[in-house]
């Protein structure tokens, strides 16, 4: 038996019945109705991805106002609870939810345990005492400290948040003058410092137990990296690995790094750097990879992640899912032309032309692309999702969307 749920969402269900995105997240499909009570916390966007006949569904105005959400939350447990489980999906909450199992006294990772997989300074800390290779960081704390750390390093260096998601806020930073320029212009309180590791990127994703063993792995490599989708403009995507050595080689280190960092039943999205002679820790999300992975690794494996997160939290019985690790597949997504917005005067679907492309969001004449910081699953300039072949076939596929599509638009005034 399950028990009692209090679910946090800001993630909208899609009207467009092209889009995939947030579906596998459909709280109906996660949920039983026989043995779970589920309690729905929600804001205006996210409104639209909980049952629209769900009996307990409180709205929030902003889920970053602490205080406001409290209040509210407060009055829905003396009034609902107690909770046996709290859960929200979206990195972005994660932080929330571990405040609300430590103030409530709800079982599940706290705010100590979350901190290391949201805080990207206590994360590296955490493996380097572990003797996990990690690129070498520090905090931002004033300019002539940056600059000296950089100078150590030696540029070019990255500066990113202490706490964010999928690139937003992350720089390249080339030379001295353009980090002094950095530090005119923002607080570098919630920064920090790293060396530039270079290397090709790879993701290992998956879902551990209660006891902290998988129940499913996957391992991709990028096609171009999130930092140059968000800062050049350049297409973003993976490919499943179907290599042994290397599956072998990736998912050995994530799994090394998961157990010093202590991850037990939950899913995560870990990202490493391959040089060629090491693999460098590159960041970690206790979460359900982003942007077009999970729907990809449900539609080749037959697994969706959302799901076997579910389970493990809620105490379900689970039997590992068996997939081919023969077989592979991937994503792909272009971005809009900038400036956004801009509306579509034409775009070419691929759809039936290129091998193992089965299926694509491409835009229609009249469409307007339009921004959303901190979020890939949207429409983009088009998204394309590969599967039913080899490594290299998908590979190969990939390359020919890249080379053959084409989209057009004009700026909205």
């Amino acid at each position: 038996m399950s028990g009692t749920i209090l679910f946090l969402n800001r993630w909208p269900r899609p009207d467009d019945e092209r889009r995939w995105e947030n579906r596998l997240a459909a709280p109906e499909d996660l949920f039983l109705p026989e043995t779970d009570r589920v309690t729905y916390v929600c804001d205006a966007g996210g409104r639209s991805g909980v049952p629209s006949d769900a009996e307990r569904v409180h709205l929030v105005e902003d889920f970053d106002d602490l205080k406001g959400v409290l209040r509210l939350l407060d009055a829905v447990v003396r009034d609902e609870g107690p909770f046996d489980h709290v859960i929200g999906f979206s990195e972005l909450l994660l932080d929330l939810v571990a405040t609300l199992r430590e103030r409530y006294g709800i079982p599940g990772a706290g705010p100590e345990e979350t901190a290391r997989f949201r805080d990207k300074t206590v994360m590296k800390e955490t493996l380097a005492r572990a003797g996990v290779r990690v690129p070498r960081w520090a905090p931002c704390h004033t300019e002539d400290q940056v600059l000296a750390v950089a100078e150590t390093f030696g540029y070019p260096v990255i500066v990113k948040p202490v706490r964010g998601a999928s690139s937003q806020g992350v720089r390249e930073i080339a030379s001295a003058e353009e980090l002094r320029a950095l530090c005119a212009e923002r607080s570098l309180h919630d920064l920090e410092i790293e060396e530039f590791v270079r290397g090709e990127i790879l993701h290992v994703d998956g879902v551990l137990d209660a006891s902290g063993k998988p129940l499913f792995l996957c391992t991709s490599r990028y096609v171009s990296t999130c930092l140059d989708f968000e800062l050049l403009g350049e297409p973003l995507g993976s490919v499943f690995q179907t290599d042994p050595a290397v599956r072998a080689r990736c998912e050995d280190f994530a799994l090394r790094c998961l157990t010093a960092l202590g991850l037990r039943g939950s899913a995560f999205h870990l990202e490493l750097f391959d040089t060629g002679e090491e693999l460098v820790f590159l960041e970690v999300g206790a979460r359900v990879p982003g942007a077009d992975v999970p729907y990809v690794i449900h539609d080749v494996h037959g697994v969706n992640l959302f799901r076997l997160w579910v389970d493990v939290l809620l105490g379900r019985p689970v039997d590992p899912p068996v997939s081919d690790p023969e077989q592979s597949g991937g994503w792909l997504m272009i971005p809009g032309p900038r400036p956004l917005p801009q509306k579509v005067t034409a775009a070419n679907p691929l759809l039936g032309e290129v091998p193992y492309l089965y299926r694509e969001l491409v835009p229609e004449a009249g469409e307007v692309l339009v921004s959303r910081p901190g979020s890939y699953a949207m429409l983009q300039g088009g998204r394309f999702l590969f599967r039913g072949g080899t490594q290299a076939q998908i590979e190969e596929a990939v390359r020919q969307v890249r080379a053959r599509y084409r989209l057009t638009a004009e700026p909205v005034p």
